[in-house]
């Protein structure tokens, strides 16, 4: 069958939602109730009043267009107050033609399908036939599929440099309202896709692994679409220098924090260059493991866990830094069979699982580091969560891969349009 048949929930809705004349055939003996030819329900015929039985309402029918996005038009309202079209129109190819769509009725239609609930490229089809919404937010002109996929090869990496342009424009405007220290979160993450394009993923799966910047709670910075054989740690300092670029020259960054994937000297050493204190995942190395067994003074936390701390260096370093590290004693049982051992045979199933953070902070406590460096968990990793599963950025709709590129710098600026509405004035991160 067709691909859409597997996204039933939003084709659904689009069928429960239209709202036209239909001919309908009368129920017997209630002359003020009329059924849908679609067999889904029931209508009232035009001037009619359902009879109040319980529930103290009134149902009567209506010829207004009706749309179930009304939240779309919240937004669509904020995106033109932010100044999009403007910014859209003059940082993208213009068409080549009078008869052209403009540049934001491209992104605009895009964002607004994503927003929706769209997940493939036909999707937009329901702007579309949205009647109500277009004449709500002024939609003159929406493109079919087939002109979106047509313009994001045409446009291809001029359009990826302007929506770039875009983001950091943006952006000011966001950190106006931040006041806080700016803390930078950089994770990859891995898009599953079939494309002729793609290439095998350090997952064992083919795709591709953008690169993704966050800062201060989840909100994207910026992003690099990368080739699915590219490993996690490849370049990082140079997406580091890239993320900080966008930053306005009276901001700073304050703190850098990443997976084990950027345990790196170059980048240890760019920290402490430019003052910036980070809370990097360390890789446990022969050589860490016999300082972690050497720890005898273990800080209990809250959680249970143990956390110890040594001093480490590595080659090519120009300074040494602090090596905090969490112990948790694992017992692979469940829990009602613990009382059936005692406590020896119980150790001897017992497993430690260690965790170690290499930072550049001298001030904080291990305790401390632990809970700063987690909360990128929420910060960065559920914020791509919210990327690929919110925004269905986990679909692609081209085998090229500049316009999936491309249209994934669309769905970037769809998230920074709405976490740019939610985000409160004031973030604890």
């Amino acid at each position: 069958g067709d691909h859409r048949d597997l996204h039933y929930p939003l084709r659904r809705q689009r069928q429960m939602c239209i709202r036209d004349r239909y001919n309908t055939i009368k129920v017997n003996e209630k002359p003020h109730l009329t059924l849908s030819p679609f067999r889904c329900g029931f209508f009232l015929k035009e001037g009619s009043i359902m009879p109040q039985t319980i529930l103290d309402f009134d149902l009567a029918s209506t010829q207004d267009t009706i749309t179930p996005r009304a939240g779309v038009i919240v937004l669509g309202e904020y995106i033109k107050g932010l100044g999009l079209e403007k910014l859209c129109n003059s940082h993208l190819p213009l068409p080549q033609s009078n008869r052209g769509f403009m540049p934001f009725e491209y992104v605009n239609s895009l964002i607004l399908m994503l927003h929706s609930g769209g997940r493939v490229i036909e999707d937009i089809k329901a702007i579309q036939t949205d009647e109500a919404l277009r004449k709500s937010l002024k939609l003159k002109n929406v493109p079919t599929s087939s002109a979106v996929l047509k313009w994001l090869s045409r446009v291809g990496l001029m359009g990826i440099y302007g929506i770039e342009s875009i983001n950091k424009t943006v952006l000011l405007r966001h950190l106006k309202r931040v006041k806080d220290d700016l803390i930078l979160d950089i994770d990859a993450s891995v898009i599953e896709s079939n494309k002729w394009s793609a290439w095998s993923t350090y997952k064992e799966c083919v795709g591709y692994t953008p690169m993704i910047g966050h800062i201060n709670g989840g909100y994207l910075i910026h992003h690099e679409f990368r080739d699915g054989n590219m490993a996690p740690a490849y370049n990082n300092l140079e997406f580091i220098q890239r993320c900080i670029a966008q930053l306005p020259k009276d901001r700073e960054l304050s703190w850098l924090r990443a997976d084990s994937a950027s345990y790196q000297t170059e980048i240890f050493n760019y920290c402490d260059t430019n003052k910036i204190d980070y809370a990097i995942g360390a890789k446990i190395s022969n050589n860490v493991m016999r300082e972690i067994e050497a720890i005898s003074n273990w800080q209990k936390l809250p959680n249970g866990e143990y956390a110890g701390e040594f001093i480490h260096t590595m080659p090519k370093a120009h300074n040494a830094f602090r090596v905090i590290v969490t112990k948790r004693v694992h017992t692979p049982m469940l829990p009602h069979l613990t009382k059936l051992f005692s406590a020896e045979e119980l150790e001897t199933y017992n497993s430690t699982r260690y965790h170690a953070i290499a930072t550049n902070n001298n001030t904080l406590s291990p305790q401390e580091i632990v809970k700063l460096y987690r909360q990128r968990a929420n910060s960065s990793e559920n914020s791509i969560k919210e990327l690929k599963s919110g925004f269905n950025l986990d679909y692609l709709p081209t085998s090229n891969f500049i316009s999936n590129a491309l249209y994934f710098a669309i769905g970037t600026l769809a998230s920074v349009s709405y976490t740019h509405l939610t985000l409160p004035t004031k973030r604890i991160v």
